[in-house]
């Protein structure tokens, strides 16, 4: 903080069904903190303002409106439907929102996380509003179609959710450029007790497998116990599941294979000592697995997102993807892992050993040197 007039405050939006974007934005907030800046959150969902209650954040419950896709897109007739009941209680919780930050102190600069209140706060106090997340390069980038996956709906609901930001930070695990000047583009943002985790090569794989809606992990998780137990039992196979899913995913244990609740400490550390990583095709996931220079095996959710990163990582020979567990698929991808290991390792030390937080910090910092006027008008131009 050495020059400023005085610590930020800051308040910044974070979305999400799981808890990637959480953690995501909870290694970026505890770095403002430890800066000396002040920092509050708002959320959607019980177990996300709890998990930032715990690190010793205020965090407040915003409404999250429900805009499914159908097809490729998202149609007003649906997203109407799935919020006339919920709009009345949500638009209330909305002013409640806005009137706490008014009580509790209006901050210097919104950030927002793929997340619709904080935006409408920027504008309604006429403050800075800073995008950090990934989903922002399908709404900058013409991105091409994933098979039947367009990034249409994607594109609608940033639009919906974040009109406009002021500047758009957006993490990627490979390169991405673009001639916008509001646009900067940051290599991921990974929790220290993953950088720093001791890495060691073991005869083990760790998987991680997660809901989405009515899309289980149950069928991905047979069918790879079922490869393990018959083709690959040189290697112990530890499989975490999320609380709910776990009861019915226990009957696939046997031998060195293991089903286990979901736990974020044991679920680093074990990836940290394994030749590889199967999972769906989340960013924060594959992302952490580069870091920790593992190579990973992906079976993206129906969803834009997951199967464009699936693809790039196909492509970047960075890992092997497939829509449905295979035989053919998990064993061609052991039998590669070397050369796919090798090329994550290469991958990371040119791309993702940066860490993004410092050139975050120094622009928000550099907010108190310019009203929200000037911000407004250098980038409109």
């Amino acid at each position: 903080m050495s020059g400023l007039i005085r610590p930020l405050s800051v308040i910044i939006g974070v979305n999400g069904i799981g808890m990637g974007h959480s953690v995501r934005q909870s290694v970026i907030a505890q770095y403002l903190r430890d800066r000396g800046h002040e920092v509050r959150i708002v959320t959607n969902g019980t177990a996300r303002v709890e998990y930032f209650h715990d690190l010793g954040f205020t965090a407040w419950n915003g409404w999250m409106p429900t805009l499914l896709a159908r097809g490729d897109r998202i149609y007003a007739s649906d997203a109407a439907r799935a919020n006339i009941r919920q709009a009345p209680a949500g638009i209330a919780q909305h002013l409640r929102l806005r009137q706490l930050v008014r009580e509790t102190r209006v901050p210097d600069v919104f950030i927002t996380d793929y997340e619709p209140n904080t935006p409408r706060l920027a504008y309604h106090f006429d403050k800075p509003l800073i995008s950090v997340d990934q989903q922002s390069k399908y709404r900058h980038l013409d991105l091409p179609n994933v098979d039947r996956y367009a990034r249409t709906a994607d594109e609608q609901r940033l639009r919906y959710f974040t009109p406009r930001a002021d500047r758009s930070f957006i993490c990627s695990f490979v390169p991405l450029k673009d001639e916008d000047p509001k646009l900067e583009f940051i290599a991921p943002v990974v929790p220290d007790v993953v950088r720093s985790a001791p890495v060691s090569t073991e005869p083990v794989v760790t998987a991680y497998f997660s809901r989405y809606f009515d899309h289980g992990p149950e069928d991905t998780v047979r069918a790879l116990t079922d490869i393990f137990q018959q083709h690959v039992t040189d290697r112990a196979l530890r499989i975490y599941a999320q609380g709910a899913d776990i009861g019915g995913l226990r009957r696939y244990a046997s031998g060195k294979i293991e089903i286990c609740p979901f736990d974020r400490e044991a679920f680093i550390a074990d990836m940290a000592r394994s030749e590889a990583v199967f999972s769906n095709a989340g960013f924060n996931l594959i992302s952490e697995a580069f870091v920790l220079g593992k190579p990973v095996h992906l079976v993206p959710l129906p969803t834009y997102d997951q199967h464009w990163c699936a693809k790039v990582v196909d492509e970047a020979k960075l890992g092997t993807s497939t829509a449905r567990i295979s035989p053919a698929g998990v064993l061609g991808f052991l039998r590669h892992l070397q050369e796919l290991r090798e090329n994550v390792v290469r991958h990371r030390d040119q791309h993702l050993t940066t860490d993004p937080r410092e050139q975050i910090a120094s622009y928000l910092e550099s907010l108190l040197w310019e009203s929200p006027s000037q911000l407004h008008s250098s980038s409109a131009r």
